[in-house]
């Protein structure tokens, strides 16, 4: 078997094989998650702090109700939203009032501040021992989530997205309406070059709206632009540090990015780009290029995302199939002849215990952790309650909620039990659910997507290598690196160059003295001494 093949049946085994055996234990006996042990006599009143929790734990549904009386505890609904977390836990922080468990990003975007929790008391770290946990344990095992480990100790558990950094890959793909470059008679890119020109002649094309043009390449903002330019500079587009000059580097202190700079504003500037890129919402992107009005468009190609594209696409593009006009474009190799495809961190936020959590409550609350992660608790928020929203056929699960008639396919979970979407969430994102063939995605995402998005992996595992990332430097924290993450932000000042006057590059590297004023060859000075030191 060539090697290619072999890498990607493994890492593909690791997506799938727990939903092999999701179904082959689904009516075997589960290890006693605790759950009936006389430890949960004592009822708990537990407070939780998540995005959006206030509002889907309000009414109180069966499956929340479920879990409250399976672990003999009141879930306190703590509201946050992605745009005042940061605010309010600070706040509740520094008056003493943090919640019992409480979702926060500090670990993954703000070491230094996680550092200060945790010199400050205010932060309970996970036990040494996690083998009551075993769903728990595993998490806490995976490499780069060990690095998290400060005294030999996990301050918090990772809110997982995917179990390697590999599966992040159809995280950032840039879709292509393959039937326009069949227009055009464009078979393949080989270069930023032709990656221009086609864009252009995109733009060319009449619209099919007489309000709005037709724009060649459209993306919510750098975040997700910044991929279109990965064989220019593959580290730049996953936001990684460098090695460069024998020391490493923040991407946007390196040399390449010159040649970023200049291609970003070639494209604003020949309007091969979408003029409105830098304030449009994912939402709009998509939408966009739904409606025919964008040629290409930066976004994600997992079975979810896929299948969120194609609905929007059939209420807009009733003649024409989905995936017959529209296909995944792969890149142009870089100077070195590779492709490469999206890495990330496993996990993109955690969740937090506060300090003064007693050691039964702690016990309780990572009981109810362990059951979210287990196939037990996956199937809870997959498929609803036994006997009312599914049946079992021997190993296999048939939904039996009733039928949407406008999409054919079960009424949402979420419709029903609001509460289902923040439990399926609390523990971990489970982003590698989506690429499971089961009946529940099947109905939902569409058979079609999900093989759409295995065969995608395949080819990148193939043709395309991962991108180049020291996992270690994310998680650690100096001073000065800590100090400079708080004060510049490098993706705007982008934006501000790409679409501003005046010559790009002396634009940049005006950014770039300004960076280093504020304190970035201190940032990479600590950085590579205590990378020596390690």
């Amino acid at each position: 078997m060539p090697r290619s093949r072999l890498v990607f049946v493994v890492v593909i085994a690791v997506v799938l094989a727990v939903a092999v055996l999701t179904l082959q234990r689904d009516r075997a006996t589960l290890p006693d998650s605790g759950a009936s042990h006389q430890s949960l006599r004592e009822h708990m009143d537990v407070s939780i702090a998540f995005w959006d929790i206030g509002n889907a734990f309000e009414p109180k549904d069966d499956v929340l109700q479920h879990v409250e009386q399976k672990f003999n505890i009141t879930i306190d609904p703590v509201q946050i939203t992605m745009s005042d977390y940061n605010q309010k836990l600070l706040m509740w922080a520094t008056s003493n009032k943090l919640p019992d468990v409480f979702a926060h990003s500090i670990a993954s975007d703000s070491p230094g501040i996680y550092d200060e929790w945790i010199k400050h008391g205010l932060i309970r770290p996970l036990p040494e021992d996690l083998t009551p946990y075993p769903h728990v344990d595993n998490i806490a095992q995976i490499p780069d989530i060990r690095l998290l480990k400060k005294n030999n100790k996990l301050y918090m558990l990772p809110r997982i997205g995917y179990p390697t950094n590999r599966l992040w890959m159809l995280e950032r793909v840039v879709f292509v309406r393959r039937d326009w470059m069949k227009d055009a008679l464009i078979r393949e890119i080989r270069s930023f070059h032709e990656f221009s020109n086609m864009l252009i002649t995109f733009s060319n094309r009449r619209s099919s709206d007489a309000n709005h043009d037709t724009v060649g390449l459209t993306a919510a903002g750098m975040g997700f632009l910044s991929w279109a330019l990965s064989p220019t500079f593959p580290q730049f587009a996953a936001g990684q540090w460098v090695l460069e000059d024998a020391q490493w580097i923040p991407f946007y202190a390196s040399r390449k990015m010159d040649d970023v700079v200049i291609q970003l504003r070639q494209l604003y500037r020949e309007g091969a780009l979408d003029q409105n890129f830098y304030y449009m919402k994912e939402d709009d992107a998509v939408t966009k290029f739904a409606q025919g009005l964008a040629g290409a468009l930066v976004y994600r190609a997992t079975p979810n995302s896929l299948r969120e594209l194609e609905d929007r696409w059939n209420q807009y593009q009733t003649d024409t199939n989905f995936h017959d006009a529209v296909d995944i474009l792969h890149l142009w190799p870089d100077e070195e002849g590779k492709r490469h495809y999206y890495v990330a961190q496993t996990y993109w936020s955690e969740s937090f215990f506060n300090a003064r959590l007693s050691d039964e409550k702690m016990n309780r609350i990572l009981k109810l952790y362990d059951y979210l992660l287990s196939p037990e608790g996956q199937r809870l928020t997959s498929y609803g309650l036994e006997g009312i929203d599914y049946e079992m056929d021997g190993d296999r699960i048939v939904i039996t909620r009733p039928i949407d008639e406008a999409t054919n396919r079960p009424m949402p979970l979420h419709d029903t039990y609001p509460s289902v979407p923040i439990l399926r969430s609390l523990a971990s994102w489970g982003k590698e659910t989506y690429f499971r063939l089961n009946e529940s995605n099947k109905m939902n995402l569409g058979e079609n997507n999900i093989r759409k998005s295995l065969a995608e992996m395949e080819w990148q595992f193939k043709h395309a290598v991962a991108t180049p990332a020291y996992h270690k430097i994310n998680s650690l924290s100096t001073p000065a690196k800590d100090k400079i993450s708080t004060l510049i932000n490098p993706l705007e000042d982008l934006i501000k160059v790409t679409i501003g006057d005046g010559d790009p590059l002396q634009l940049w590297h005006s950014y770039l003295e300004q960076y280093r004023k504020l304190g970035l060859n201190d940032a990479i000075a600590e950085v590579n001494e205590a990378l020596r030191q390690r």
